[in-house]
């Protein structure tokens, strides 16, 4: 690559921007990283309150496929973070190379979903047998779509390279932390937990 070569964004390819991409677009995605945390936010509290209800029964199968999910989200935020290395050091197509990488984990992270909803229903946890398999679904469901979402974001990385590849990176880093809270959430999260932790700060429960 020449020496005096960028990106299609307009940013050096060798690295002599910052790291971490700035402006407009990196404020943008903080807002809606915000926005989206705020969601989930909003379906963990109904999901708590919910669960203090009588009619509650946990959900105590966990499908292999749920750890499977797990493992290739990890690869994807380490895929992206490699890509941005790349970019940072002005190689081109090892940066697009490994961004198809991540592109590929990450749609074998949504067919893993997948194949986790049919075990549930395999095993009898079907969405309308409990207020809990519904909240699985709704929540898992609504995680995948930001998933699918991000996917559509990081084809144009492909093409873009440097600034598009940092902001993936920080994007897949979130829907990492956010995957780790919402299976905490379905598998940890207990009725007695609620029902204490209500009780506690005085909300009635039923």
């Amino acid at each position: 690559m020449s020496a005096g070569a960028t990106w299609r964004d307009g940013s050096d390819p060798r690295g002599g921007g910052p790291a971490w991409p700035q402006g407009a677009r990196r404020i943008g995605l903080w807002v809606f990283m915000v926005v989206v945390s705020t969601l989930f936010g909003l379906f963990g509290v109904a999901y708590m309150m919910r669960a203090a209800y009588e009619d509650w029964r946990p959900i105590t199968y966990v499908p292999w496929q749920l750890y499977c999910s797990t493992g290739l989200l990890v690869l994807c935020s380490l895929a992206w973070e490699l890509a941005r290395s790349h970019v940072s050091a002005g190689r081109a197509q090892a940066a697009r190379s490994t961004t198809m990488g991540a592109l590929v984990l990450s749609a074998a992270f949504v067919l893993s979903q997948l194949y986790a909803w049919q075990a549930m229903v395999a095993a009898d946890y079907s969405v309308a047998a409990n207020p809990a398999n519904s909240f699985f679904y709704l929540i898992t469901g609504l995680h995948a779509a930001h998933v699918l979402g991000g996917m559509v974001a990081g084809a144009f990385a492909v093409r873009r390279a440097g600034e598009a590849v940092g902001l993936c990176a920080q994007y897949w880093h979130f829907l990492f932390v956010l995957w780790l809270a919402v299976f905490g959430m379905i598998y940890l999260v207990t009725p007695e937990f609620v029902r204490a932790f209500c009780t506690t700060i005085g909300i009635p429960v039923r």
